[in-house]
């Protein structure tokens, strides 16, 4: 959560400070004791401890449970309220500033590294070593006033004096026991008047009289365990103050500038380590994107603006942008071993390269087989063929189940080679292998894998292979494309300009043309033969055996974890996975936990259904849903500790 500031204590001097700076637009959570002894009680947000909400001029604070309902209450404007003598909540929430109001008079625990920023209020720490900075909370000149260095002036135990008045406007106990209250806050009083009694652990029964006429401005509650001396009462001369027993006083107001003035200055000052530390995020959703682009895709992207529109004339700027799409048609070719550059259909991602060739080869009357790992695209697209006559099979990955599903009129396999939700890699060639002795088309989803697995078109007995550019590849977003066998037919999805055979009625049959209509994305294409240079400069077995590593310290030490449940179709084979792990923690709803990941540790995560249906169907997470890291070769075991680290306080908690 953004601007997040946690104070310590809730009395009176603390709802000042609380007050200011909700108005000022922080979220702030109050953390306070099991049973705090504010004695002007009505301006004091510590009573909703008692109370489970108290409200302050035009202001509510609310008491929560556990972490989830506080964030609940700040986000919508309010401050919250957890009980938390030790301050555990700040590792947990990382504040962007810790504020120590309890006013004990010295340091009951508050440290400089709990937060970029910290501030005291009043005696007992020192600016600059306990602290950042300290704020002044004695009356006079220096009221309210910051220090960087030093320390705020002593406490004299003696508060200031109205009216002639000083030490008699504090009444202490005089014994220890349990306090009666009599009078209320804002009855009038006259001095020796018994304000409240003290039951002694003996069963003696002690007044408490006034000590001189006026306002009792504050009472602590009826009920409360006191010592002998403990402060217990306020009274106040000044009979007209009566209308501030419930406001924010002057004092209150004046120390509540003073941390606001502090708060904003050393935000504002932050060091750049400080800034990056506190902005930076861990990047764990790979599997949708790889957000980290190699350079040289840029600049091959800015390099392409100025390419004119390929097979649009043989103009210089067509050409040149000819003869940029057929480099990179194969670069492709190449890095799929596959059968020829022609063969290579450019598309905007693997979405429409899997829609083009479902709807392209299937017909009514037709059988094609499928896996219960399969995404979206995969699904969709079938369940449409299925409503136009076409018959679907969905079973296992497993080579053996899928054979037993072939018929006489199998025309297609089309399934995953690495899932999107479990990161397991199947036995594609074995599946391959099978569908050419069956005469049956191969088709396979590389979503996941191209870029991170070796893949050969031939050894692997890829009829026709679809690949995006964004993931794996490290290309842009926008881009992907098909690789098909010499003499497999598609039937194109959409057809249009092509550049050739303007004056035929029917698409070109000749690849690429054939399922390429209209402009192709040369900005893209060109990101993407710069993305597969990269990879073949870096090395793909290179980046597979970086992934593996980061995967498997990534399931090892999260299988430690009590309460986490990891999802595998198959026994866990690191030779047969790539750097994606689902999990749940016991049963919390995903999205919470991948929201949790988010606000509070800056991880940033995928859960819900993955576009997987049937996946969640088969482990039983429909409505759970699973939280999913993935990672890339870049991501360090730093991160990965980092991440482990954040599970592990959540699954405590």
């Amino acid at each position: 959560m953004e601007d997040l500031v946690i104070v310590r204590g809730g009395g009176d001097i603390a709802t000042g400070t609380i007050y200011k700076l909700v108005k000022s637009g922080f979220h702030v959570l109050i953390l306070e004791i099991t049973h705090p002894s504010a004695i002007r009680r009505n301006v004091a947000f510590s009573e909703a401890v008692y109370e489970g909400k108290w409200q302050v001029e035009d202001m509510t604070c609310y008491l929560a449970n556990d972490m989830k309902e506080a964030k609940q209450i700040m986000q919508t404007g309010s401050p919250a309220l957890m009980i938390d003598p030790k301050g555990e909540m700040i590792e947990k929430l990382k504040p962007i500033a810790v504020v120590d109001a309890i006013l004990a008079k010295k340091n009951l625990g508050t440290t400089r590294d709990m937060a970029p920023i910290t501030i005291a209020l009043g005696p007992g720490f020192t600016a600059g070593k306990d602290v950042d900075v300290v704020v002044e909370t004695m009356r006079g000149h220096r009221l309210g006033r910051i220090m960087k260095e030093g320390s705020a002036i002593p406490n004299t135990g003696i508060p200031g004096v109205i009216k002639g008045f000083g030490k008699e406007r504090v009444i202490h106990s005089p014994a220890e026991g349990i306090l009666r209250n009599i009078c209320h806050i804002t009855d009038m009083v006259t001095k020796g008047q018994i304000l409240a009694k003290i039951e002694t652990p003996d069963g003696e029964i002690i007044d408490v009289p006034a000590s001189m006429d006026g306002l009792l401005r504050g009472l602590i509650r009826d009920g409360y365990p006191v010592t002998k001396g403990f402060k217990i009462a306020d009274i106040d001369p000044r009979a007209e103050e009566y209308d501030n027993c419930f406001t924010i006083s002057d004092k209150a107001r004046c120390i509540a500038g003073g941390v606001l003035e502090a708060l904003l200055y050393l935000k504002n000052n932050l060091t750049a380590d400080q800034k990056i530390e506190d902005s930076k995020s861990i990047y764990a959703d790979y599997a949708a994107t790889h957000i980290t682009k190699p350079d040289c895709v840029k600049d091959a992207m800015i390099h392409a603006l100025s390419l004119g529109n390929s097979g649009r004339g043989v103009n210089e700027s067509s050409l040149d942008a000819a003869r940029k799409i057929y480099e990179v048609r194969t670069k492709v070719d190449q890095f799929f071993d596959g059968y020829g550059p022609e063969q290579v259909v450019f598309t905007s991602g693997i979405t429409e390269s899997l829609n083009t060739v479902i709807k392209g080869y299937l017909n009514k009357g037709d059988h094609v087989i499928t896996t219960f790992m399969e995404h979206n695209s995969v699904l969709r697209p079938l369940y449409e063929m299925e409503q136009q006559g076409v018959r679907l099979t969905i079973t296992s990955p497993d080579v053996d189940h899928i054979e037993q599903a072939i018929y006489e009129d199998t025309k297609m396999v089309v399934m995953i080679q690495a899932s999107n939700v479990t990161g397991e890699v199947f036995d594609i060639r074995s599946v391959g292998k099978l569908c050419k002795e069956k005469g049956i088309l191969f088709v396979v989803d590389t979503a996941q894998s191209a870029g991170v697995i070796p893949i050969s078109m031939k050894e692997d007995y890829i009829d026709v292979l679809c690949f995006t550019g964004h993931k794996g590849l490290m290309g842009p977003q926008g881009i992907g494309g098909i690789c098909i066998r010499k003499g497999v037919k598609i039937h194109p999805l959409k057809t249009g300009g092509t550049g050739i055979l303007s004056f035929s009625k029917t698409q070109p049959e000749a690849l690429p043309q054939a399922l390429e209509a209209g402009t192709l994305n040369g900005i893209g294409i060109a990101g993407l033969g710069a993305a597969i240079d990269h990879i073949n400069t870096y090395g793909i077995n290179k980046i597979r055996k970086q992934e593996k590593n980061l995967i498997e310290t990534f399931y090892k030490k999260m299988k430690e974890i009590k309460g986490i449940k990891t999802y595998h179709e198959n026994p866990l084979d690191f030779t047969k996975q790539t750097a994606i792990c689902s999990i749940n923690l016991e049963e919390y709803d995903s999205g919470s936990v991948s929201d949790e990941l988010m606000e509070r540790f800056h991880i940033q995560t995928r859960s819900g259904a993955h576009c997987a249906p049937l996946v969640h169907e088969h482990f039983g997470t429909v409505e759970q849903g699973m939280v999913r890291f993935s990672f890339g070769h870049e991501t360090t075991i730093e991160e990965i500790n980092q991440i482990i680290h954040a599970v592990k306080i959540l699954a405590e908690e």
